[in-house]
């Protein structure tokens, strides 16, 4: 597929997809955005250390994955979807971290909408054995 991509001169794409990791971490994502109102700024500076967990916990679940999934599936898989944890903006930055990835296909969610699926990237497989080994 790099080399494709190369062919056809999308480089910057094929360069992001060569590329073995993030430019960003964990810790780069925002907690917030600028429009979020006051109480979500002050209550951002306690999620840090769950969230890193949410992320964690994501990132395993589609690595354990052979056929990728939704966001909600990801979400239900790991019981995040039950409790209300917003699961799919923690979906979001583990694509932005580049550790999932579209996959160009979708499938339909609870609701009967199309949604993107997802799998896990060779950096994301490699994060996913790194967190397994820290946990032994």
């Amino acid at each position: 597929m790099l080399a494709m991509l190369f062919a056809i001169g999308n480089t910057h794409k094929a360069n992001q997809l060569a590329r073995k990791e993030p430019d960003m971490t964990f810790e780069d994502l925002p907690l917030f955005r600028s429009s979020d109102p006051t109480t979500s700024r002050d209550g951002a500076k306690h999620v840090m250390i769950r969230r890193t967990g949410q992320l964690a916990k994501l990132l395993l679940c589609y690595a354990d994955s052979q056929i990728g999934m939704t966001d909600e599936e990801a979400g239900i898989r790991t019981g995040m979807a039950s409790i209300g944890t917003g699961y799919w903006k923690r979906c979001s930055d583990l694509r932005r971290l580049g550790l999932i990835e579209y996959t160009g296909t979708t499938r339909l969610t609870s609701a009967g909408t199309p949604a993107m699926v997802c799998t896990v990237t060779a950096y994301g497989i490699a994060e996913a054995r790194r967190l397994r080994q820290e946990a032994i």
